[in-house]
C-alpha cells in the first residue's frame, strides 16, 4: 500500500472530479481520498464520479490518498501529479 498526505490547493469543480476520476479508472489499484469535513470522517473512492461528487473536498483540506494494488506505484505518481494539476 501507498500513502501520500497532502492538502488541495484550490476547488474542485464538476470537470475537475471528472478527469480525476477518469484518470484513477485507468489503474487496477484501489484508490481512496480520506480526509476530515468538521466532525466526519470520509473515505472516497477516486474512481467514483457520483462519490467525488457527493463529498466536499475544498481548498486548504488536508487529504490522505491510500493506493493498493498491482500497480500501486505507478497509480500513485500518476495521481499525485493529477491532483496538482
Amino acid at each position: 500500500m501507498r500513502v501520500h498526505e497532502f492538502v488541495i490547493t484550490s476547488d474542485f469543480n464538476r470537470e475537475d472530479l471528472t478527469r480525476l476520476s477518469a484518470d484513477a479508472a485507468r489503474f487496477q489499484s484501489d484508490i481512496k481520498l480520506e480526509f476530515s469535513n468538521g466532525d466526519n470522517y470520509n473515505i472516497v473512492d477516486v474512481k467514483s464520479l457520483l462519490g467525488m461528487l457527493l463529498l466536499p473536498i475544498r481548498s486548504g483540506t488536508p487529504v490522505m490518498l491510500r493506493i493498493q494494488g498491482k500497480d500501486e506505484t505507478e497509480a500513485m505518481s500518476y495521481m499525485i501529479d493529477a491532483f496538482e494539476k
